[in-house]
C-alpha cells in the first residue's frame, strides 16, 4: 500500500446514480467530511496506513456523545410534475440525499444506542436499550417498538453510529482499495489523522474516499465521498464528541401520550414478501466497490401509474438482455428492466448491462 496521496481520477464518460438506490446508498453507511479550522493542522506521531488501519479495529470506547451535520449533493434528476400525492412522498424520501442535515448519536456499550436525524423541530430516532429496540417518528406521530430476539440477527432498524458504519466500510472495502496515509486535520476540535481510499476498479464512480481518524481514540470521526468528476458528492463532519458515558435516561424511549405504537417481533425468522411471494435475494456480480446486485420486483396496487410516470421520464437503453430505463446520479448506476428487473451498483452503465445479461 502506498502512502502518497492520489490525485482524484477525473472522466468523460457519463456519471449516473438511480433513485432507487437510494435504500443502497443509505445502508453502506453515513460519510463525513474533515473540517480543517483556521489552526496549522496537528503533528502527529506517523502512521503507516495498516498501523493506522489495525489501531481503527481495535478501538473501543465505553461511551460516546456526538453530532454529526452531513450534506449531499448527488446530481438527482428532477421529479416528473404529474406524480400527483406519490411524487410528494418521493420527494419528501429523496429529500435525505440532498441539502444538510443534523445527525445525533449516543452511545453507551455495549447495549445502548440511540441516533437522531433532526431537521428543524421534527426528529426521527432509533433508541436501543437492551433487547428494546424504538423508532420514532416525529412528522408521523409514531412508534414502532421491536423487541431483540437473542438467537436471531439483529434487526435493520438496530441503530449504528456514523463511526460504526465508516469503521465496517473499512473492513469491507479493504481488499478492493489502494489504502494511504494523507495528513492530518482537526475534526470538532479534536486532532485526527486523515485516511485515503482509492477504488482499485476503473469503472467504480468513486474516485476517492478521505477518512478522519481520532488520533487518541482512533474512532472515525467523518468521511467524505468524492465522485469521479473530482466533486464532493456526500460528506458528513462531526461537530461535537464527547467520549463521555450518557445518562442511562437517554435510552430510556417512553410514546408520548396519543402516540400510535406498533409492535413488531425483532426475531429475522420470516422473509419479506412482495406480490404474494416470497421476494428473491439480490444475485451479485463483481467485488467491491464494483460490486452489481441485480434483483427482481413486482409491483402491484395504486402506485402503479405514478411509477410509470417516474419511468417513462427516464432514458431508454437496450441491449442482448433486454430493454428498459436508466436512472441517473453522480455514485450509483441504476437499470430497470420492461421485465421486472433492477441492476444497480456504483459502475459504470456498462457493468450493470453484462450482470443483465448473465442470467
Amino acid at each position: 500500500m502506498s502512502s502518497q496521496q492520489v490525485a482524484p481520477r477525473k472522466s468523460a464518460r457519463t456519471r449516473t446514480l438511480a433513485l432507487v438506490a437510494a435504500g443502497v446508498l443509505a445502508a453502506a453507511g453515513i460519510t463525513g467530511l474533515a473540517v480543517r479550522g483556521a489552526a496549522a493542522d496537528p503533528t502527529l506521531p506517523p502512521l503507516t496506513p495498516a498501523e493506522l488501519l489495525g489501531k481503527v479495529a481495535a478501538a473501543q470506547v465505553d461511551g460516546l456523545s456526538a453530532t454529526f451535520e452531513q450534506r449531499s449533493d448527488l446530481g438527482l434528476p428532477a421529479l416528473p410534475s404529474d406524480l400527483g400525492d406519490a411524487g410528494n412522498d418521493l420527494s419528501s424520501a429523496l429529500s435525505l440525499l440532498t441539502g444538510t442535515h443534523t445527525v445525533r448519536v449516543w452511545l453507551a456499550a455495549p447495549d445502548k444506542a440511540k441516533v437522531a436525524l433532526v431537521d428543524g423541530t421534527t426528529e426521527s430516532s432509533i433508541t436501543r436499550n437492551g433487547s428494546d429496540v424504538w423508532a420514532w417518528s416525529s412528522t408521523k406521530q409514531e412508534a414502532v417498538h421491536s423487541t431483540l430476539d437473542a438467537r436471531g440477527p439483529k434487526p435493520a432498524r438496530t441503530p449504528t453510529s456514523p463511526s460504526t458504519a465508516i469503521k465496517d466500510l473499512l473492513d469491507k472495502l479493504s481488499p478492493s482499495t489502494d489504502v494511504a496515509t494523507s495528513g492530518t486535520g482537526y475534526v470538532a476540535g479534536r486532532a485526527v489523522y486523515q485516511l485515503l481510499l482509492t477504488p482499485k476498479d476503473e469503472d467504480t464512480l468513486v474516485s476517492q474516499v478521505r477518512v478522519s481518524i481520532d488520533s487518541e481514540r482512533f474512532v472515525p470521526l467523518g468521511l467524505r465521498v468524492i465522485a469521479d468528476d473530482g466533486q464532493d458528492a456526500v460528506t458528513v463532519a462531526a461537530t461535537y464528541v464527547d467520549y463521555g458515558v450518557p445518562a442511562a435516561s437517554l435510552f430510556d424511549f417512553q410514546p408520548p401520550t396519543g402516540v400510535t405504537v406498533t409492535e413488531h417481533k425483532a426475531d429475522g425468522s420470516k422473509p419479506s414478501k412482495v406480490g404474494g411471494k416470497p421476494a428473491t435475494r439480490p444475485k451479485t456480480s463483481g467485488s467491491g466497490w464494483a460490486t452489481v446486485a441485480v434483483m427482481r420486483v413486482r409491483q402491484t396496487g395504486k402506485d402503479d401509474q405514478q411509477a410509470k410516470v417516474l419511468l417513462d421520464s427516464l432514458p431508454v437503453v437496450s441491449g442482448a438482455w433486454g430493454k428498459g430505463r436508466l436512472l441517473s446520479t453522480s455514485l450509483v448506476n441504476a437499470v430497470v428492466t420492461d421485465d421486472g428487473r433492477i441492476a444497480v451498483g456504483s459502475v459504470v452503465p456498462e457493468r450493470l448491462y453484462q450482470a443483465l445479461a448473465a442470467k
